[in-house]
């Protein structure tokens, strides 16, 4: 059964030890709660702050992110599907542990 709050979970803690927040940090935009209903903004935030920061390599791996997932942009998980977001935390994750 799908559980779309156990992806929103790994991302904030991805999103956690990067920033070495609390919870309710960066707005709430941290949470899971939150990151369940609108996962692009917390991931497109998260990508943001790395973008300026990196060599052009890793701004292609965020560019190549946001291309192949541009068509979920603005749906919560649940809307998205499993596989979807397997895929999508996945990535996620890969190109945060990267940077």
């Amino acid at each position: 059964m799908f559980k779309p709050h156990n992806y929103a979970y790994q991302i904030e803690v991805t999103i956690h030890s990067i920033f070495k927040n609390e919870k309710d940090g960066i707005g709430g935009i941290a949470d899971a709660s939150f990151i369940e209903k609108n996962p692009f903004i917390a991931i497109a935030f998260m990508l943001g702050n790395f973008y300026n920061k990196v060599h052009i390599s890793f701004k292609k791996k965020i560019d190549n992110f946001f291309a192949k997932y541009y068509t979920e942009m603005g749906k919560s998980m649940s809307e998205i599907g499993e596989e979807t977001v397997k895929s999508i935390a996945k990535d996620f994750i890969d190109i945060v542990s990267t940077i």
